[in-house]
Protein backbone atom coordinates (compact mmCIF):
# COMPACT_ATOMS: atom_id res chain seq x y z
CA UNK A 1 0.00 0.00 0.00
CA UNK A 2 2.83 2.36 0.62
CA UNK A 3 3.69 3.19 -3.04
CA UNK A 4 -0.01 4.10 -4.02
CA UNK A 5 0.58 6.95 -1.98
CA UNK A 6 3.44 8.70 -2.75
CA UNK A 7 3.67 12.37 -3.75
CA UNK A 8 4.04 11.04 -7.66
CA UNK A 9 0.80 8.68 -7.28
CA UNK A 10 -1.55 10.97 -5.79
CA UNK A 11 -0.55 13.96 -8.56
CA UNK A 12 -0.71 11.59 -11.27
CA UNK A 13 -4.11 10.29 -9.89
CA UNK A 14 -5.34 13.66 -9.71
CA UNK A 15 -3.70 15.10 -13.46
CA UNK A 16 -5.25 11.64 -15.06
CA UNK A 17 -8.87 12.67 -12.91
CA UNK A 18 -8.58 9.61 -11.05
CA UNK A 19 -10.27 10.24 -7.64
CA UNK A 20 -8.35 9.26 -4.61
CA UNK A 21 -11.32 6.98 -3.47
CA UNK A 22 -11.26 5.22 -7.07
CA UNK A 23 -7.64 4.10 -6.53
CA UNK A 24 -6.64 0.60 -6.70
CA UNK A 25 -3.22 -0.91 -6.58
CA UNK A 26 -2.04 -4.12 -8.77
CA UNK A 27 0.75 -5.82 -9.25
CA UNK A 28 2.92 -6.48 -12.52
CA UNK A 29 5.27 -9.79 -12.84
CA UNK A 30 7.19 -9.42 -16.68
CA UNK A 31 10.27 -11.85 -17.74
CA UNK A 32 13.52 -10.78 -17.14
CA UNK A 33 14.75 -9.69 -20.48
CA UNK A 34 18.56 -9.88 -20.79
CA UNK A 35 18.65 -6.30 -22.38
CA UNK A 36 21.67 -5.63 -25.07
CA UNK A 37 20.36 -1.70 -24.82
CA UNK A 38 17.55 -0.25 -22.59
CA UNK A 39 15.81 2.89 -23.56
CA UNK A 40 13.15 5.59 -22.71
CA UNK A 41 11.37 7.24 -25.36
CA UNK A 42 9.65 10.37 -25.46
CA UNK A 43 7.12 11.12 -28.25
CA UNK A 44 7.10 14.63 -27.87
CA UNK A 45 10.62 15.98 -27.57
CA UNK A 46 10.98 17.11 -23.81
CA UNK A 47 14.16 19.37 -25.06
CA UNK A 48 12.11 22.03 -26.82
CA UNK A 49 8.29 20.33 -26.58
CA UNK A 50 8.67 20.10 -30.62
CA UNK A 51 5.70 17.30 -31.44
CA UNK A 52 7.54 16.39 -34.80
CA UNK A 53 10.09 14.97 -32.80
CA UNK A 54 11.14 11.79 -31.37
CA UNK A 55 13.63 11.52 -28.33
CA UNK A 56 15.38 8.62 -27.00
CA UNK A 57 17.93 7.90 -24.35
CA UNK A 58 19.75 4.72 -24.29
CA UNK A 59 21.48 2.96 -21.96
CA UNK A 60 24.03 -0.37 -22.69
CA UNK A 61 22.23 -3.51 -20.69
CA UNK A 62 19.65 -3.21 -18.64
CA UNK A 63 16.94 -0.08 -17.64
CA UNK A 64 18.12 0.04 -14.25
CA UNK A 65 21.31 2.08 -15.61
CA UNK A 66 18.63 4.35 -16.49
CA UNK A 67 16.12 4.42 -13.90
CA UNK A 68 18.92 4.39 -10.84
CA UNK A 69 20.35 7.62 -11.37
CA UNK A 70 24.22 5.37 -12.51
CA UNK A 71 26.59 8.45 -13.20
CA UNK A 72 27.20 9.01 -16.44
CA UNK A 73 25.30 9.97 -19.52
CA UNK A 74 23.12 7.78 -22.12
CA UNK A 75 23.33 8.17 -25.84
CA UNK A 76 20.24 10.58 -26.36
CA UNK A 77 19.12 10.70 -29.58
CA UNK A 78 16.51 12.72 -31.86
CA UNK A 79 14.39 11.67 -34.64
CA UNK A 80 12.11 13.14 -36.31
CA UNK A 81 8.15 11.69 -36.84
CA UNK A 82 8.14 12.58 -40.68
CA UNK A 83 11.39 13.70 -42.03
CA UNK A 84 13.49 10.59 -41.16
CA UNK A 85 16.43 12.68 -39.73
CA UNK A 86 18.43 11.61 -37.06
CA UNK A 87 20.63 13.24 -34.52
CA UNK A 88 22.75 12.44 -32.04
CA UNK A 89 22.64 14.66 -28.97
CA UNK A 90 25.36 12.61 -26.60
CA UNK A 91 27.33 9.86 -26.39
CA UNK A 92 26.82 7.37 -23.47
CA UNK A 93 29.70 7.14 -20.95
CA UNK A 94 28.12 4.97 -17.94
CA UNK A 95 31.30 3.33 -16.87
CA UNK A 96 28.83 0.60 -16.24
CA UNK A 97 26.33 -1.71 -17.44
CA UNK A 98 24.31 -4.40 -15.76
CA UNK A 99 23.58 -7.49 -17.39
CA UNK A 100 21.73 -10.55 -16.79
CA UNK A 101 23.91 -14.38 -16.75
CA UNK A 102 21.83 -16.54 -18.84
CA UNK A 103 23.37 -20.02 -18.73
CA UNK A 104 25.31 -22.29 -15.80
CA UNK A 105 23.92 -21.89 -12.06
CA UNK A 106 23.56 -17.91 -12.35
CA UNK A 107 21.44 -18.25 -14.36
CA UNK A 108 19.88 -15.16 -13.90
CA UNK A 109 22.30 -13.50 -12.09
CA UNK A 110 22.58 -9.46 -12.57
CA UNK A 111 25.79 -8.58 -12.76
CA UNK A 112 27.60 -5.48 -13.51
CA UNK A 113 30.46 -5.30 -16.00
CA UNK A 114 32.79 -2.29 -17.31
CA UNK A 115 31.50 -0.79 -20.63
CA UNK A 116 33.65 -0.76 -23.37
CA UNK A 117 32.41 1.41 -26.06
CA UNK A 118 34.36 0.67 -28.81
CA UNK A 119 32.56 -2.47 -29.25
CA UNK A 120 28.91 -1.17 -29.00
CA UNK A 121 27.41 -0.82 -32.34
CA UNK A 122 25.75 2.54 -30.99
CA UNK A 123 29.01 4.14 -30.49
CA UNK A 124 30.95 2.91 -33.78
CA UNK A 125 28.33 2.20 -36.19
CA UNK A 126 26.32 5.16 -37.41
CA UNK A 127 24.08 2.22 -39.48
CA UNK A 128 23.34 0.95 -36.72
CA UNK A 129 22.66 3.88 -35.01
CA UNK A 130 20.42 5.83 -37.39
CA UNK A 131 18.31 2.06 -38.51
CA UNK A 132 17.38 1.93 -34.31
CA UNK A 133 16.74 5.44 -34.37
CA UNK A 134 14.64 4.98 -37.02
CA UNK A 135 12.78 1.67 -35.35
CA UNK A 136 12.47 3.24 -32.32
CA UNK A 137 10.89 6.64 -33.38
CA UNK A 138 8.09 4.91 -35.54
CA UNK A 139 7.83 2.20 -32.40
CA UNK A 140 7.10 5.75 -30.29
CA UNK A 141 4.94 7.16 -32.73
CA UNK A 142 2.71 4.00 -33.24
CA UNK A 143 1.85 4.25 -29.48
CA UNK A 144 1.37 7.72 -29.63
CA UNK A 145 -1.27 7.23 -32.10
CA UNK A 146 -2.72 4.45 -30.66
CA UNK A 147 -3.22 6.05 -26.90
CA UNK A 148 -4.10 9.54 -28.27
CA UNK A 149 -1.22 11.15 -26.73
CA UNK A 150 2.18 12.08 -26.61
CA UNK A 151 3.91 8.84 -24.28
CA UNK A 152 6.79 8.35 -22.16
CA UNK A 153 8.30 4.87 -23.06
CA UNK A 154 10.26 2.13 -21.61
CA UNK A 155 11.71 -0.61 -23.44
CA UNK A 156 14.91 -2.76 -24.12
CA UNK A 157 16.27 -4.33 -27.47
CA UNK A 158 17.37 -7.94 -27.21
CA UNK A 159 19.43 -8.97 -30.20
CA UNK A 160 17.42 -7.51 -33.09
CA UNK A 161 13.72 -7.33 -31.35
CA UNK A 162 12.42 -4.48 -29.61
CA UNK A 163 10.02 -4.97 -26.26
CA UNK A 164 8.13 -2.79 -24.52
CA UNK A 165 8.21 -2.55 -20.89
CA UNK A 166 5.85 0.57 -20.87
CA UNK A 167 4.04 3.53 -22.26
CA UNK A 168 2.31 6.24 -20.36
CA UNK A 169 1.28 9.79 -21.33
CA UNK A 170 4.35 12.15 -21.24
CA UNK A 171 3.52 14.51 -18.68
Amino acid sequence: MGFMYTRRAILSRRAAGVPQKDAMMAVLIQEMLSADLSFVLHTRSPTDNDHKRVEAEVAPGLGETLASGTRGTAWRLSMGKFDGRVSTLTFANFSEEMLVLSAGPADGEVIRLTVDYSKKPLTVNSNFRQQLSQRLCAVGFFLEQKFGSPQDVEGCLVGKDIYIVQSRPQP
